[in-house]
């Protein structure tokens, strides 16, 4: 079973509700009828890989990361405890929150992030799913860094907090 990483915007009064009721998550995330939330992003099994990019830690080391990197994976906001989304329970992070991790990402450059992007460390560190020195896995790693930066923009730009969870 793969890791997907997921991040939903979600507007400040949604997010009320959805902490209110966790249900409103899942189908907010994966609605009954299939259509995809335009809200809802995934970044497959990039998402730790571009973590470690970033702060150069995985995800066991999180604990040696200083916000609001972060908060790119995980925060101090837990959704509901008893919500498994797949691996755990979902966290979120504030709007306030969601525009200071935008400004950090804004910090690196696509050409910045290639230039610390080493896939022989990321396979050295066990970075999921540990493919880091294939052929085309730096394009991978560098096309949803820039995705997700985008992502986080727009939610900055609109005041929206972002939920993320691995599924």
């Amino acid at each position: 079973m793969s890791m997907i990483g997921y991040f939903l915007q979600v507007s400040e009064k949604e997010l009320e509700e959805i902490l209110l009721d966790s249900s409103l998550l899942e189908e907010k995330a994966f609605p009954e009828d299939d259509s995809f939330p335009t809200a809802l992003m995934d970044i497959d099994k990039a998402w730790e890989a571009i973590f470690f990019v970033l702060t150069g830690h995985s995800l066991a080391e999180i604990d040696e990361v200083n916000s609001p990197l972060s908060w790119l994976l995980m925060s101090d906001h837990v959704v509901d405890e008893d919500l498994d989304m797949g691996y755990g329970p979902a966290q979120y992070i504030t709007p306030v929150e969601v525009k200071l991790l935008n400004s950090e990402l804004a910090k690196v450059s696509n050409d910045n992030f290639k230039d610390r992007y080493d896939g022989r460390q990321l396979d050295e560190a066990g970075i999921y799913p540990e493919i880091w020195q294939e052929e085309n896995a730096m394009d991978y790693a560098v096309d949803y860094f820039e995705q997700l930066k985008a992502f986080y923009a727009l939610a900055s730009e609109k005041g929206n907090a972002v939920i993320t969870f691995i599924s």
